[in-house]
């Protein structure tokens, strides 16, 4: 059989998991259906997908009202328990946990004996954003009911927690390393059976991408000076991705895995001689000493005193693109998104145009919410002649007016209105911060502050209702999970601490219009809708669609849900919510992050039509529970909406320990293990009802 042309460090990783380079993707499919037919499928098997499937709904006005299938699963109640609650009629199996062997030969996991190597080949830890791709089909739209149904999933892997992986963890050199290991996006093969999903370690995409990955830097800011470092004096080859929380996937077929905290792994800022460079790891919170899991003590890179480790926070906090198809591609980080905390990446485009739209928001209190829209236009036909769609375009952040209206504002020096704020940001010493449009992308959060874009309360996910092909209808759905520190629309204060401590960056504290609670204990959403349902637009309009907390709360309370006298939502009570997926009927569904810090029960799920009227309250259910100390992620429905995939990340983490967990001890009843999950109905039918 014919070989292709692998790179040799990716070839070696295949000869050692057994896999030849006639396996991947591009050989099976020339030698099944065919490149254009596996992008495009045939027409009969179009038209039966396209009602079934889709990352996202596309739902308007009375469209909306007449699609929308009444939520009539029961809720389930307020738990504390250390299991998977889900409500009578459903049933939730574990698909894949931390440590499970992803390629053959491999023996159990025994975490007693873990170490870098073995990591590498396992299912990472914390598991966070849940893609699944289509084996026989080109984009994650187009996957149907197969007479075989077989998927690519991938997972990101958001951080480690040493006390959590290791009993008497004591940051030792192995254990440094093994944690480095843990971090990133597994990639499986993952199928349904009889109603039953698994997954195959003999697959040949089965992969892990970790914190010692090499991984191309493109777009603009690719070969910047402050990229560069003594292993890399070009500026365009990173080892590793972290702090992966949520992303996204696109219609091209490939996956988005966002870098969020990655401050956390680097110490030593205060130590750092160039002002200018210690101000810019200030703005993205580097710390200014030791690291709580003490890497830099065993790899340089890690620490900003030495040369190695000065400028290698300025390579993470990028969206890094990932082909699940090909298992010898290198994932590259596209600069052109920018570089701030990123939670997510939601991929719409515009039907005429076929621009493409990528959302995404700065996971930190008084941060942003982004968009980035591509100069190139999505081809569905070619699905070479998108792979570099996200290297060129504009990124903007985004402006809330008082009066429900909004502005996109573009990062771009060249900008007649823009260009001339960024080019007066300075440093102290007076000189500009912004000498080209490089520098404006890996201080996008700076590039905030200079045009005038709203800090938000914690912008997580950001995501929009779009059809079968990625075409949006112009909404978009803000996810707001909290900022204690907001005060009352009666402070005169500014925030000069907390998520960017030192930086010389001061910002009202006080409530607003797009943030309307001080202080936001319990989080909010905003539904934004672009002028002229297009999502490359430069305007919008938005709207409260619900405030998260106690619908019995006092007026008084900070949890109360009520927004100018009318309450937002009615049900079930929940904060803090995370991430969200739409179901084909009209329903979002929410996770949540962070309620058992207001209220004495577990994250969870909690779902609610799209289609009530504005100023009407939102009705609300709870459709399952994760175990203690666990956040619920990834919340994902199968295309044919039978299976809801979650993320069940860092159950037990409240307490240290492994075998001693107190707290936890899911899914097998003798250590926490974070997990995939999938939820099926008993009788196979549609979730939610």
């Amino acid at each position: 059989m014919s070989q292709i042309d692998v790179p040799e460090i990716d070839r070696e990783d295949l000869e050692e998991r057994g896999i030849g380079a006639d396996k991947t993707f591009d050989k099976v499919l020339e030698a099944s259906v065919g490149r254009r037919h596996f992008l495009r499928g045939s027409a009969a098997t179009a038209a039966a997908t396209a009602a079934l499937t889709a990352p996202g709904i596309f739902l308007t006005g009375k469209e909306a009202q007449a699609a929308t299938l009444p939520l009539t699963f029961t809720s389930v109640a307020e738990t504390k328990a250390d299991k998977v609650t889900v409500p009578a009629g459903y049933e939730a199996h574990t698909l894949i946990r931390w440590g499970d062997p992803l390629f053959p030969g491999m023996a159990p996991f025994d975490p007693t004996k873990q170490s870098p190597a073995d990591q590498a080949k396992r299912f990472g830890f914390n598991c966070d954003m849940v893609a699944v791709f289509p084996e026989r089909f080109g984009a994650p739209a187009k996957i149907g009911r197969l007479p075989y149904p077989s998927y690519i999933m991938c997972v990101n892997h958001e951080y480690t927690s040493g006390p959590n992986m290791f009993e008497n963890y004591s940051a030792s050199e192995n254990e440094a390393l093994t944690e480095i290991e843990a971090h990133g996006v597994s990639v499986v093969n993952a199928r349904i059976l009889n109603g039953r999903w698994s997954y195959d370690v003999t697959s040949p995409y089965n992969r892990r991408i970790t914190g010692t990955t090499p991984m191309r830097v493109t777009g603009p800011a690719a070969g910047h000076d402050k990229l560069k470092t003594p292993a890399d004096p070009t500026g365009t080859l990173v080892l590793g991705t972290f702090n992966n929380c949520a992303g996204g996937f696109t219609p091209w077929g490939t996956y988005l895995a966002a870098e969020e905290n990655f401050d956390q792994y680097f110490a030593n800022r205060s130590k750092i001689t160039d002002a200018k460079v210690a101000l810019d790891h200030t703005d993205y919170t580097v710390g200014s000493g030791a690291s709580g899991r003490k890497w830099e003590n065993y790899v340089p890179r890690f620490d900003c005193a030495k040369p190695e480790g000065v400028n290698e926070p300025y390579r993470f906090g990028w969206m890094v693109e990932i082909d699940p198809y090909d298992p010898t591609s290198m994932p590259k980080k596209r600069t052109a998104l920018g570089r701030f905390k990123h939670e997510g990446a939601t991929i719409a485009l515009t039907r005429g145009s076929n621009k493409v739209t990528a959302y995404s928001g700065c996971d930190t209190v008084f941060e942003y919410v982004y968009k980035f829209v591509s100069s190139g236009t999505y081809n569905p036909a070619n699905r070479a002649a998108n792979m570099d769609l996200l290297d060129a375009g504009t990124l903007y952040a985004a402006r809330f007016n008082a009066d429900g209206t909004g502005v996109w504002l573009p990062l771009d020096l060249n900008d007649p209105v823009s260009g001339p704020l960024l080019a007066a940001s300075t440093y102290p010493d007076g000189t500009r911060r912004f000498q080209t449009q490089a520098d404006v992308l890996i201080n996008s959060r700076r590039a905030g502050d200079a045009v005038g874009a709203t800090p938000m309360d914690r912008p997580e996910d950001l995501e929009a209702t779009v059809d079968a092909d990625f075409y949006g209808n112009g909404k978009m759905f803000i996810i707001l999970t909290n900022n204690s520190s907001r005060q009352a629309t009666s402070s005169t204060a500014n925030v000069t601490s907390g998520s960017r401590a030192g930086a010389g960056r001061a910002v009202p504290a006080k409530a607003d219009a797009a943030n309307p609670r001080g202080p936001n204990r319990t989080g909010h959403i905003i539904e934004v809708t672009e002028t002229g349902n297009d999502h490359a637009a430069k305007t919008f309009t938005w709207r409260i669609f619900l405030l998260a907390g106690d619908p019995a709360a006092a007026a008084t309370a900070a949890d109360n849900i009520s927004l100018n006298g009318a309450s937002t939502f009615t049900g079930d009570r929940f904060g803090s919510p995370d991430n969200v997926t739409f179901d084909t009927s009209g329903n979002m569904w929410i996770a949540t992050d962070g309620t058992p810090s207001n209220y004495p029960f577990n994250d969870g799920i909690y779902a609610m039509p799209l289609s009530v009227t504005p100023g009407q309250p939102v009705p609300v259910k709870r459709f399952l529970s994760v175990p203690a100390g666990a956040e619920c992620c990834g919340p994902l429905l199968s295309p044919d909406n039978t299976t809801f995939f979650i993320a069940v990340q860092h159950p037990g983490e409240d307490v240290s320990g492994l075998f001693s967990n107190s707290q936890s001890k899911w899914p097998d009843g003798d250590y926490p293990r974070p997990s995939v999950v999938t939820i099926r109905r008993t009788d196979g039918g549609r979730i939610g009802s």
